[in-house]
Order: structure tokens, then sequence, then C-alpha cells
């Protein structure tokens, strides 16, 4: 109702104002003062709103939009200052040392022990048989003979080299003092032997003839080495004893030659470097 007459009190006002218009327009004006007339006498008037109709049904949903790009990353922030560090405790005072304590009481003396009864005396063992009889010793005259007085030896040294593969190397003299010693003989310098599968042998001989007493004195170099030949130098020793030598004069020889049923090698005695030949009479070995 309220509405209503808001709307009847509009209308009105310019109803009464379309009768006094004077303008050369009459006609429009009548026939606007005659709808406003109908207007306020019902006619035409605006009905009740009506009520508000059912909510549609909602619509399917739409696809799920592109993913955004990730954003860019931040600036790292700017590290803190380190703090300082917290001030130093004070160290603690030394504690007193402990006292000592109170030596320990002295244990009691144990009383000697029993002396042990004395055992029965043994049974006398059976006589064992009397030994063979020792061979016949030597005189006193005969021991001394064979006996050195005193060191007799003598070395032969030389620096220099032999390529020879089959013949003397050197010789060296020597006074043996009694004819029932022996002589013991060494050689100390290099050798070598350049071949493939081939031996030389270097030995002794006294007065131009190799030891029997007991046997030669001898030392043998082999080389199997297929390809190019090693050109080694090495330092070799051998030596031995010979007996059954007479006193006098000796001549001991340093050999080189072949080795049995092997071919000869490519051999080399001595070098940049000391060789020396050394020899001793010795008392006779045991028998």
């Amino acid at each position: 109702m309220v509405q209503y007459l808001a709307v009847f009190l509009i209308l009105c006002i310019p109803c009464g104002s379309l009768e006094t218009t004077t303008s050369p327009q009459q006609q429009n004006t009548a026939k606007l003062k005659d709808l406003c007339e109908k207007s306020i006498l019902g006619h035409g008037f605006p009905g009740i709103p009506g009520s508000n109709g059912m909510p549609g049904v909602p619509g399917v949903p739409g696809p799920q939009g592109p993913q955004g790009r990730e954003g860019v990353k931040g600036q790292t922030g700017d590290k803190g200052s380190q703090g300082r560090p917290g001030p130093r405790g004070d160290k603690g005072r030394e504690g007193p040392p402990g006292k000592s304590g109170p030596p320990g009481i002295t244990g009691i003396k144990g009383d000697p022990g029993l002396v042990g009864m004395k055992g029965e005396p043994g049974v006398v063992g059976n006589q064992g048989r009397e030994g063979d009889k020792g061979e016949k010793g030597e005189s006193a005259k005969a021991s001394q003979a064979s006996v050195v007085p005193e060191t007799n030896w003598k070395q032969c040294v030389w620096k220099s080299y032999s390529d020879t593969d089959n013949g003397k190397i050197k010789d060296c003299t020597f006074n043996k003092l009694k004819s029932n010693t022996a002589l013991k003989v060494s050689f100390q310098g290099n050798i070598r032997m350049r071949s493939d599968q081939k031996c030389n042998r270097w030995y002794f001989r006294f007065n131009g003839n190799e030891c029997t007493g007991p046997m030669t004195i001898e030392a043998a170099v082999y080389s199997d080495w297929p390809g190019s030949l090693p050109n080694l130098h090495h330092h070799r020793s051998f030596e031995g004893y010979c007996e059954n030598i007479p006193k006098g004069t000796v001549r001991v020889e340093l050999w080189v030659g072949q080795c049995g049923s092997w071919k000869l090698g490519d051999a080399y005695t001595g070098w940049v470097f000391v060789s020396r030949i050394m020899i001793e009479e010795v008392s006779r070995p045991q028998s």
C-alpha cells in the first residue's frame, strides 16, 4: 500500500503541472494529462512484483586453467655478522696433593721347610766291555814335521783383462816349505761368458798339471740366453785345497777352457778392477 501511495504522489505532481502548460504543443499536453488521470483512477497501474524464480541448475565446471610459471627466486639475504666469542672462564685453582698412604705392614716370615728324606743308594751297574785297541799314533818327530811353524802364504794381483777363451790366464810361483802339507788356492776377480748355450771352465794347474789330491779345483760358467746376448760382468771367486804336492817351488796357474762336451764360449777374465790369486800352505787334513 505504501508503494502505491508513493507512485500516486509521483504521478499527481506532474499531472497538475500539465494543466498550466501554455506551450504551443497543447495536443501533446492533453494526451499526457489524460494518461495521468487514468493512472490515478487505477487504469494501467503497475501490478505487484512477482516472486523470484528458482535458481537455475549450476553449469558444468570449466576446465582447469594451465599452471602458472614458477616465480623468480629471491636473492639470498646477507649473512649476519659473527658474534663475539664469550669471555673465557677463570681457571680453577689446583687442588692440594693427596697425602701419602702409610707403608704396608711387613708380612710374617714363614717357617723354614723340613729337610727332605735321604734317598736309598742306587744299584751299581754292570761293568762295560773293554774298548777296541786304538791305532798306533805318530811319533812326536813325524807330527812336528807336518805342522807349518808359521803362516806361509802369497798372493799375485793384477789389474788388466784377458779375452782368452782357451788357455792360460796367469801364473804365480810359490815356495812350499814341507812335503806333507796342502796348498789352499783361490781366485777372486771378474769373469764374463757371453754366448748362447755355451760354457767356459776356469781351473788351477800346479806345475802344468791339474790337482789330483783329491780332485780338480775349478769353476764353470754356462749361458743359455737366446736372442740378444747380455754383456754381464760379475765378480766371482772359487777356491780349494790340493794335497800330494812336493816341497819346493810350485807354479800355480789359472787357466780357462772348454766345459766337457759343450761348445766353447766367448770368455773374458778380469776387467778394470783388481784380480788376484791367493796361495797358502796349510797343515794336512784329518784322516
